[in-house]
């Protein structure tokens, strides 16, 4: 059951205190929040504190938000919403009454270095105008005033007569090169494919479209935790069973063992996606 409703002005700011005013209202522990999410508890512990800094990227901070908030039956984009807010960076104090501020004439920057900037560049383009239409350009000169190089005449080699009855028919150069270039060319060698140590699976992720990714060994070590771009490929080997969770399945295409799945395991009407690989490359 959801707690009664409150007034909006007494709820929480932050979305940390908000998180955990649900989890204890619901009287769920870190640990059993931590169990539903496949999540470890500390990375709640930081939510609930507010220590996004702990969590990395800010992708991934909005991503653990938006699941804990599901869970706990929050509006999820409402909670991002006061992270945003909170990341706003706050304007420094001043120690002048905001009426004279208002009042204060608006001074820009000062534009004399401006100034005695162009009147130097123009001074010395008008006296680089000057003494080239007084001199001209002295490397042209001295193209002109050098002599031509001579050209030798190439003498034509003297022609021999081959004495009558001889064979005057010469082997073509090109036939040995139509030879070579008529042999078939060596096949290509075949790529080898990927040896699995045992206990190892091979999981190839195409993402047509951004979605993080969460995937973690059988001895619960992070394999992949990052967010997959749009367009991009990523290819990881880990040691089976593994426990994968896809923030946007109708955006990312599986291959288990070089067995592309045809569809991802979600429940109707979520974009998250949760399963598991044995070791044999079946899912959980």
């Amino acid at each position: 059951m959801s707690p009664p409703d409150v007034d909006a002005t007494e709820l929480p700011s932050s979305p940390g205190a908000r998180l955990r005013r649900e989890r204890e209202a619901r009287g769920l522990s870190h640990q059993q929040a931590a169990e539903s999410l496949n999540l470890d508890a500390m990375v709640l512990t930081y939510l609930e504190a507010n220590d996004f800094a702990a969590l990395d990227a800010p992708v991934f901070v909005k991503g653990h938000l938006r699941r804990y908030a599901t869970l706990l039956g929050l509006d999820a984009e409402e909670i991002v919403s006061l992270y945003e807010h909170s990341r706003q960076p706050l304007s420094e104090p001043s120690l002048v009454p905001k009426s004279r501020l208002d009042m204060a004439p608006v001074r820009g920057k000062p534009r004399w270095p401006w100034v005695v900037g162009g009147a130097a560049t123009f001074f010395i383009a008008s006296a680089l105008i000057a003494y080239l239409s007084e001199h001209g350009l002295p490397w042209a000169d001295a193209a002109l005033e050098e002599p031509a190089p001579q050209v030798l005449q190439e003498v034509p080699a003297t022609t021999t007569l081959a004495p009558a009855g001889a064979s005057t028919s010469l082997p073509a150069p090109a036939e040995g090169a139509k030879a070579a270039a008529a042999q078939p060319a060596a096949p290509a060698a075949a790529t080898a494919p990927i040896a699995l140590e045992p206990g190892q699976v091979s999981l190839r992720l195409q993402f047509s479209a951004d979605s993080w990714v969460e995937v973690f060994d059988g001895s619960g070590k992070a394999v992949l935790y990052d967010l997959g771009k749009a367009g991009t490929e990523r290819t990881i080997t880990a040691t089976a069973p593994l426990s994968v969770t896809i923030g946007n399945a109708a955006a990312v295409a599986v291959a288990v063992n070089g067995r592309v799945l045809p569809a991802l395991p979600r429940k109707q009407g979520q974009a998250l996606a949760r399963f598991g690989i044995g070791p044999d490359g079946s899912l959980r």
